[in-house]
């Protein structure tokens, strides 16, 4: 009798033993928030995790990479409209230069505002980004696109980043691309329209250069702002497959830990048959 009674408190304490390692474990997984807390519960949904883990860090990457080059573009879009503005009102200077109906201070006057625009039109084509990088000087962009002479001295190829898996994106343009050798010409109108006395013959050979470089600089803006455009496009379109991605990810990575709304009401209702089962063992136990 003496053996039963301590045979059956050793078989109750056992039992309020595991109750309580079991009740432990629910309530550890409840909260962490998850199912999986260690590989040896779930080999193959550990495996699965990394694997989806790895997938989202990765769709993560990306979409932070769209962000800065959304950030870069968008910076030079709002340049390169600057630009568009200076060329269209130096078109109608040199238009106005070639009329032949200015006086030698008119001309002179002329000349200044010119010079004026020519040197905004300048710090735009060296304009910096955020982070002290010459934008228009592809990957020499620590060296400033245009030399004082208005000479192109940057990189030969534009920056381009990956946006995506097996996509590619220019991020900026080149100087050269953009403003050509807008400036010598600039400059030659400008000293023609300075010269005193004037000389008729190459005031009109320089407005006339002058005029060909503006509508050729217009007309390479145009392409580079629609480049631009469909760039932006573009990403738009890779953000919200990105996102979905992303989402889609984030669901398989909650699958794989036991981290679903499915597993977690599962394990709740675990906790509380889990606490009865406590409960009971313990009356069992105290009797």
């Amino acid at each position: 009798m003496r053996l039963s009674t301590m045979y059956m408190f050793k078989q109750n304490a056992e039992s309020m033993s595991k109750r309580v390692s079991d009740n432990n474990e629910i309530y550890l997984r409840l909260s962490a928030g998850k199912s999986l807390l260690r590989a040896s519960d779930d080999p193959q949904g550990a495996t699965d995790a990394v694997k989806h883990q790895d997938a989202l860090a990765k769709l993560e990457l990306y979409r932070s990479v769209r962000t800065s080059a959304r950030s870069a573009m968008e910076h030079e879009e709002g340049i390169l409209s600057g630009v568009g503005t200076i060329q269209t009102s130096l078109k109608e200077k040199v238009i106005a230069a070639q009329s032949g109906t200015y006086n030698d201070d008119d001309r002179k006057a002329l000349a200044k505002e010119m010079s004026g625009l020519r040197a905004s039109l300048f710090n735009l084509a060296n304009t910096r980004d955020s982070q002290g990088r010459y934008i228009f000087s592809g990957y020499h962009s620590d060296t400033a696109p245009f030399d004082a002479a208005g000479f192109y001295q940057g990189g030969n190829e534009a920056r381009q980043q990956t946006v995506a898996d097996g996509t590619r994106m220019q991020v900026s343009r080149l100087g050269d691309a953009v403003f050509g050798d807008i400036f010598a010409h600039l400059d030659k109108a400008v000293v023609e329209l300075e010269r005193d006395p004037i000389d008729k013959a190459e005031l009109e050979k320089a407005l006339s250069a002058a005029s060909l470089a503006l509508d050729s600089g217009i007309d390479r803006l145009g392409k580079a702002q629609a480049e631009l455009g469909t760039n932006l496009q573009q990403l738009d379109s890779l953000d919200l497959n990105g996102d979905s991605l992303i989402n889609d990810t984030i669901v398989k990575v909650q699958n794989a830990i036991g981290a679903d709304y499915g597993t977690m009401t599962s394990l709740i209702m675990d906790s509380k048959m889990s606490e009865y089962a406590l409960s009971a063992s313990m009356m069992v136990f105290q009797s």
